[in-house]
């Protein structure tokens, strides 16, 4: 579907105002929002693969912060919540790109086309709500990795704007399209009704394109220090699917505000997957525990579970050198 894109790509790139061009792309999927708050759209493009690093994905981002430059964000108008709805095939079609590399796991696929494509990616932005538990809450089972790490630019800035969360023991993504349904008809099946509660779990720690620019780490022009709360944070309604799940699995609180929750993979990227993968069952629960009191205690930044491990002496048995 190499034509589709380029046609795709032609569309933003046209004379219109921004919100007519997001508007003609839209209309090309067929996009409309069914009785369940769920945005449809033809079944023939469920299999279309973007690259992460395709110039469509830059030009769409830059053409909502052009049309959504005020605090109302996408809750503006209609448009703007298709827009949000729109994300979720967003990630599809990345995700559907990541997933043709080899590898016996998602996480290898990417570190592929990371290392392919030479992407500094970044491993050290907040995971909480992506490790929405049910119940009482042991310790982080995702982790989230966005691409690319930082960027300069003033227009089409890619900075942090595409995001994988991964399972930290299997490697695999967790995502809302690993869990719908087609009907008959070919469309999603939105009726939360239809759908387990386990079902809902990777609905509510799905990964979610991002059309503003998160802080992260790294510096940020000024003109987009907001972008990421007015067109991310501040949305408009869910469809009922993910609204159900978001309800049913809660948001950990973080334990600066007196929770339990903190990320595990941080600086230590890569080190810091093989060094909690390697800690027991049985025992990660206290380590986990152990590594919170020192963080709160000590009023030290996080940078990772490998370098707790390796800083605690008796824990160094899991530290990873290399």
């Amino acid at each position: 579907m190499n034509g589709k894109v380029n046609q795709l790509i032609t569309i933003l790139n046209s004379n219109m105002s921004p919100k007519q061009r997001l508007q003609r792309v839209i209309a090309e999927f067929n996009a409309e929002v069914d009785q369940h708050g769920f945005l449809q759209i033809r079944s023939a493009y469920f299999s279309l693969e973007i690259s992460p690093i395709s110039p469509f994905f830059t030009g769409f981002r830059q053409l909502v912060i052009d049309a959504y430059s005020t605090s109302k964000g996408l809750k503006e108008d209609e448009l703007g919540r298709k827009l949000h709805l729109f994300r979720s095939y967003l990630d599809l079609f990345y995700l559907n790109y990541i997933r043709q590399y080899p590898g016996r796991t998602d996480f290898q696929r990417l570190l592929t086309f990371a290392q392919e494509h030479k992407l500094r990616l970044d491993y050290e932005t907040d995971s909480g709500y992506h490790n929405r538990t049910q119940s009482q809450y042991q310790y982080p089972k995702n982790m989230k990795i966005q691409l690319t790490r930082n960027s300069w630019r003033l227009y089409h800035n890619p900075a942090r704007m595409i995001e994988f969360i991964v399972n930290i023991d299997n490697g695999e993504f967790v995502s809302e399209w690993n869990t719908y349904k087609l009907t008959e008809k070919g469309r999603i099946d939105s009726d939360p009704a239809n759908y387990s509660i386990e079902e809902l779990e990777e609905v509510a720690n799905t990964e979610s394109f991002n059309y503003g620019i998160p802080h992260g780490n790294y510096f940020m022009y000024p003109r987009f220090q907001k972008t990421h709360r007015y067109l991310d944070i501040q949305q408009p309604r869910d469809n009922a699917l993910r609204q159900r799940a978001k309800k049913i699995y809660r948001t950990p609180k973080s334990y600066r505000a007196g929770g339990k929750f903190t990320d595990l993979i941080r600086a230590g990227k890569i080190k810091d997957v093989r060094a909690w993968q390697g800690i027991p069952f049985a025992q990660r629960e206290k380590v986990y525990g152990a590594f919170i009191n020192h963080l709160a205690q000590s009023g030290m930044p996080n940078w990772g579970i490998n370098y707790y491990l390796g800083s605690t002496m008796s824990y160094q048995k899991y530290f990873v050198e290399n």
